[in-house]
């Protein structure tokens, strides 16, 4: 056994969890550990295009061309169905895929719907990693995963521990298993989700096919089982997979073999769903739409595929537009409603751009 080895087998046997566990367990706080990515327009927005009044400091309840994040639960509409299935399922199954279309909001569907759904129950740690970070798998897992038995380190250890991990798992030097027995171990009064976001990003960031096999090997070894269906598994992994990025996944047969029984299918939101996600966040807010622009609206989003980014485009530019707490026909014409809101932004961008 190699140094290296030695010194992550230390730590990992001589690490505590801290006193973050009593932050996790509040009820109006969701940790999530290595997620940095925070969606736009959570500031107060003014714009030249609202009347002046106390609606301009109104937060936008829309997201634009992000996903929704934990932080955003509160304007998540749409997925409850989608989420409860979700919910139910980490019940028993130590390993879930959502698969669905781009566009499909399967970020946003774990994230701003099944974590706060969890964190309810007051008995679960988050962690998140996404395969392209780093543009190394490895390293991208290590960094969810050490803070869970490590929360002592500064910045710098964690950087170092982390490469030795990811180093250690690159070289099977041990099984994964042993990282995910002494993070139960270390929080043995909690279930652990491990959230494994834009797993496609391992076929488009990794381009060596014998690493991204290694990967697969390291990261399934640890949910091995005769079956898929557990009583309360302590540690669930819960990956989000583009459709398009199936048969890649299907072409490696212990991937296919798991993703028999671990898919759940993300499918396009019906009508009524895309009238929550349209109105009910504006509503939270206090601010209405126009008579017939819900359905306006409705009409020209929902036979367009990978709807959810172009609506929630729109909307949010349809926000800035608002008078006083209404938004109308005419500043959602102004901004070229679905269809060309995107194009109306960029071009608007381009226009200061050329003229500055």
């Amino acid at each position: 056994m190699n140094r290296n080895n030695q010194s992550i087998e230390f730590d990992i046997n001589n690490s505590e969890v801290g006193s973050i566990l009593s932050i996790q367990g509040h009820k109006n706080t969701q940790i999530v550990y290595n997620y940095y990515y925070s969606s736009i327009n959570k500031a107060s927005i003014s714009s030249k295009h609202t009347e002046t009044s106390v609606s301009e400091n109104l937060s936008s309840p829309y997201r634009g061309l992000s996903h929704f994040s934990p932080d955003d639960a509160e304007y998540f509409f749409g997925r409850e169905d989608f989420v409860t299935v979700l919910f139910n399922a980490t019940k028993t199954r130590n390993f879930i895929t959502v698969l669905g279309a781009s566009g499909s909001g399967k970020s946003s569907v774990v994230l701003a719907g099944l974590v706060p759904r969890l964190q309810k129950e007051g008995n679960w740690i988050f962690t998140h990693f996404r395969p392209g970070d780093h543009d190394d798998p490895f390293y991208s897992l290590a960094e969810a995963l050490v803070p869970l038995y490590r929360s002592d380190y500064d910045s710098t250890d964690e950087i170092t521990q982390t490469n030795k991990l990811a180093e250690s798992l690159r070289k099977k030097e041990f099984a994964i298993s042993q990282v995910f027995s002494k993070i139960q171990r270390k929080n043995s009064a909690h279930r652990v989700l491990l959230i494994a976001d834009q797993f496609e990003e391992l076929y488009t960031s990794c381009s060596d096919e014998s690493i991204r096999h290694i990967f697969l090997d390291t990261l399934l070894a640890g949910f091995q089982s005769k079956s898929n269906h557990f009583r309360q598994p302590p540690l669930v992994l819960v990956s989000t997979l583009r459709v398009d990025f199936l048969s890649n996944a299907l072409s490696y047969p212990p991937f296919a073999d798991v993703l028999q029984n671990a898919n759940i299918m993300l499918g396009a939101m019906k009508r009524e769903e895309l009238s929550q996600v349209i109105k009910n966040p504006a509503e939270k807010q206090n601010v209405t739409f126009e008579s017939g622009l819900v359905e306006r609206i409705l009409n020209d989003v929902e036979d367009e595929p990978g709807n959810l980014p172009l609506l929630e485009f729109a909307l949010t530019e349809l926000w800035k537009r608002r008078i006083g707490q209404q938004l109308t026909h005419q500043a959602y014409q102004d901004i070229g409603q679905v269809k060309g809101a995107l194009e109306s932004y960029a071009n608007e961008i381009y226009k200061r751009f050329t003229e500055n």
